[in-house]
Parts: C-alpha cells; sequence; structure tokens
C-alpha cells in the first residue's frame, strides 16, 4: 500500500503541472488500479517460491481488501489537499525522482531518493513522503541527513503520516548531522562485509542471525516476504529461490 500511495501522488503531480486536476473519485480509481497491480506482482513473486513444508508458512497470495484500497486513496487525497502540499504545486516546478535512483556516497552505491525535487528561482528542496510517523525530533533530522547524502545544502521537506493526518517537517541539515550518517554508512558498510564473509562463495546462510521477531523489523518495507519470520529454513529457501 506504501508503494502505492507514493506511486499515485507521483502521478498525480505529472498531471497537475500539465494543468489535469484530479477528481477525488479519480484519487481512488487511480490508486486501486496501482495498489492491484503491485498485488499482483507480489502473488506472482509467491507462486515461484518454492512450497514450505511448514503449516503456518506466511508465503501465500492474496487479493486487494477494498478497506485498504479506501484507507490508501484517502491518505492520498489529504495529502494532495493539504495547504502545503498544495502551496508547493502551485508555486514551485515539482520534479518526480525514481526511487530506484542512486547515489554514491563515500564510494558506496546508496539508494535514499527522495520522492520529489522543488524548484523555485535559485531556491530548491527535496520532498519525502513518508508512510510512518516519527517518535523524535532526532529521528525526522537523522532521516532528513538520510535524504540529503550526496546533494549540494539544500531544505528538506518531509511528510509524514500519523494519527491520521499528515505532519510536515522542513529540515536544513546539520554539519554534524551530515557527518553522522556518513558514518553511519561506513558502520553499514563494514557490517556488510562482515556478513558477506559469513555466508561466503556458497551463500552458506547459517552462520547468519535472523531477526527472532517480527516486532525486530516493523518498519521493512518487504516485512511480508521477510524469511527471517519463519526460520533458517525458509531463509535458506527463499536465498535459492532469489539466486535461481
Amino acid at each position: 500500500m506504501q508503494m502505492s500511495i507514493r506511486e499515485t501522488i507521483r502521478d498525480y503531480v505529472e498531471d497537475y503541472q500539465t494543468g489535469m486536476k484530479w477528481s477525488k473519485k479519480l484519487v481512488q480509481l487511480k490508486f486501486n488500479q496501482i495498489f492491484r497491480h503491485r498485488i499482483k506482482e507480489r502473488n506472482s513473486i509467491i507462486s515461484k517460491l518454492s512450497s514450505w513444508k511448514e503449516k503456518k508458512s506466511m508465503f501465500h497470495r492474496v487479493k486487494p481488501e477494498q478497506h485498504l484500497e479506501e484507507i490508501g486513496a484517502t491518505r492520498c487525497i489529504k495529502l494532495i489537499h493539504h495547504k502545503s502540499f498544495t502551496h508547493l504545486l502551485n508555486t514551485t516546478l515539482l520534479k518526480p525522482i525514481s526511487p530506484l535512483k542512486s547515489k554514491i556516497v563515500d564510494g558506496i552505491k546508496v539508494y535514499n531518493s527522495p520522492d520529489f525535487y522543488a524548484e523555485k528561482g535559485d531556491h530548491s528542496m527535496l520532498i519525502r513522503i513518508n508512510l510512518y510517523g516519527y517518535s523524535s525530533m532526532d529521528e525526522i533530522n537523522q532521516n532528513a541527513a538520510l535524504i540529503s547524502l550526496g546533494t549540494e545544502k539544500k531544505t528538506i521537506v518531509q511528510y509524514s503520516w500519523k494519527n491520521g493526518k499528515w505532519f510536515i517537517h522542513k529540515t536544513n541539515v546539520s554539519e554534524k548531522e551530515n557527518k553522522s550518517v556518513h558514518q553511519l554508512i561506513r558502520l553499514d558498510e563494514k557490517e556488510m562485509e562482515r556478513i558477506l564473509k559469513l555466508v561466503g562463495a556458497k551463500n552458506n546462510l547459517e552462520q547468519v542471525p535472523f531477526a527472532d521477531s517480527s516486532r525486530t523489523c516493523m518498519h521493512c518495507s518487504i516485512r511480508f516476504l521477510c524469511p527471517a519470520k519463519d526460520g533458517l529454513e525458509q531463509a535458506k529457501g527463499e536465498q535459492m529461490a532469489l539466486m535461481c
């Protein structure tokens, strides 16, 4: 649903800037179309995975649920009618950024694309749509620093969904936060190299620790497919499926 919301907003912005304004009904139809396509893609991936022996396997195909379609469309409508977002649409040039766009930071390819690049004269901003609310200002600032990686100093605008409404946070990343994020990337690189050595050339996952609880990775965008929830054997099976 989260990916479908982002894609719907991108399509809306592109049409809006060419003079085509969507009705609420069209937003609903567009979201439903994208959401159902995403579900179809997910089911296609599931059908290619091996059948697990466990009785309570999480790998099963699903159908689009009407209440989820209504929730997703409502969030889209609330965002595009948000005063701040409407102001951006009417006063800046918004350019959608592909979620697959990468940047080279400290010699490492990083995927941290914002959703839009907003330009007004000499001033520019990066805009990110966050489908999860934040618990603290530190978390907001850290996320802004991650979004700003690989760019010159820009204002980071984050729209965050929390408690049934969109909140807006504008952040100018400090030098301290910038250095902290670069350090985080270097630590991640070291950890990934360590895990890679444990896996080895034969992709043996026996030495790699996985989350022992579904609560461990609550904010992962692909947690519904995470093999860690169902044990190491399923993880190894999925790894083999991805290698094929």
